[in-house]
């Protein structure tokens, strides 16, 4: 039985616990969830005995403290402008002959 973390979903959990996630559906029928169903912070989770579990997975991310779902989603960056050589203030600029 794990306990949700804020922002994190199914399949970070599944992640997280599993290593793996082609064992998404069994920890959403473990727990009577479907699989896009939101979760809140501090719901248990049962995680099941699962065979397409990968352990090396979850080794690998406990050991250097990768956690799948601690951050919020947000808005994507704006892209950066492309630099450019023209200058935009070139068209304001009065010219007396």
């Amino acid at each position: 039985m794990i306990l949700v973390s804020s922002g994190q979903s199914l399949l970070d959990v599944c992640l997280q616990e599993l290593g793996s996630t082609a064992a998404l559906f069994e920890l959403a029928d473990a727990n009577g969830l479907a699989v896009t169903d939101a979760l809140a912070p501090g719901q248990q989770l049962v995680v099941p005995a699962s065979v397409l579990g990968r352990p090396e997975v979850v080794s690998y991310l406990a050991g250097r403290r990768i956690n799948t779902g601690g951050t919020v989603a947000t808005r994507a960056p704006e892209p950066e402008p492309e630099p450019s050589f023209f200058n935009p203030t070139y068209l304001n600029a009065q010219y007396h002959a």
